[in-house]
């Protein structure tokens, strides 16, 4: 570890701007940080400090190690702290935001048992139908159904799902002739409103092309957990994420129709993503949360 510790003075020396400054924040004589530079001077056989200055200089050869010295040490850094975080539990508070279907339905039943695994994290969870920046907003995870574009986060997807047309099904007896997608403007649907936005879902058809319905809804709602409870009240056919749903499909709360055909509202490689900041060294907290739910969400998904 010498050699890292005379890179270690080398590099101090240069960031303090002088002998006497680096000699206090290392707890060292001047005479003796002079004595290290002065060696490692010898043993790479060039001269990195300009001596002849009043102020301390460093060379061109010198700026050009300084600058690979400090990737080394930021390297070494980032070894010891991977080191200790193997010997360390995840602890401290989590922020989390999801949209409030997927909240909800797939991320609250996972909660308890993520709390008993990892007591030391304090999980604050905010919910809402709107994107959130995380570096604006103070949040380390953003749960979403839809991949983010945005080339400074880690985008990591937690599942692979489709979106499924469901009804009540009393709602299904009162409407037995639905037996293609062409069926569907016909009848009482529910839609996600975005915005202005015209209603359209997509669907693949028997030759493999995408086609576009354009649905007039008998209600529409900016919440997937409303559109939900309207389905199983009856009210029409509503275009859910499959995970949000799988507990009413499998109960016969709701059935799913036309499931020979993939349904979307925007696109059709879809599923469950987790986003986060781009960190040399993610957060400990961060991983157990976002390993946990990939797993949890694996696990459910191969049961249902």
């Amino acid at each position: 570890m010498k050699a890292l510790d005379s890179l270690r003075i080398f590099v101090t020396t240069q960031r303090k701007g002088s002998l006497s400054a680096a000699a206090r924040s290392l707890s060292l004589s001047p005479a003796t940080i002079s004595r290290r530079i002065s060696a490692l001077e010898e043993e790479l056989g060039v001269q990195l400090v300009d001596r002849t200055s009043r102020n301390l200089k460093v060379t061109e050869a010198g700026q050009a190690f300084l600058e690979r010295a400090e990737a080394v040490l930021e390297a070494m850094a980032e070894a010891e702290q991977a080191a200790r975080s193997s010997r360390q539990r995840p602890e401290g508070r989590l922020r989390v935001h999801s949209r409030t279907h997927l909240g909800l339905r797939v991320l609250a039943p996972l909660l308890p048992k993520f709390q008993q695994q990892y007591p030391d994290i304090q999980v604050e969870i905010e919910l809402s139908e709107h994107p959130v920046n995380l570096v604006e907003h103070d949040f380390d995870v953003d749960i979403r159904t839809g991949e983010s574009t945005d080339s400074g986060f880690v985008i990591k997807r937690l599942l692979s799902s489709d979106e499924v047309l469901v009804a009540s099904p009393a709602f299904m007896k009162a409407h037995p002739r639905i037996k293609h997608p062409n069926d569907l403007p016909q009848v009482r649907c529910l839609t996600y409103r975005r915005e202005r936005e015209a209603t359209t879902w997509k669907y693949i058809d028997e030759q493999g092309e995408r086609q576009e319905l354009a649905i007039q809804g008998v209600m529409s709602a900016n919440n997937g957990e409303l559109l939900r409870l309207a389905a199983i009240g009856g009210m029409g056919i509503a275009l859910l994420s499959e995970p949000t749903v799988r507990g009413d499909l499998r109960d016969g709360t709701l059935v799913r129709l036309l499931p020979q055909y993939r349904f979307a509202v925007r696109q059709f490689s879809n599923g469950i993503f987790a986003v986060f900041r781009q960190n040399r060294q993610l957060p400990l907290k961060v991983r157990a949360f976002v390993d946990f739910v990939a797993e949890a969400l694996r696990e459910n998904g191969e049961g249902g």
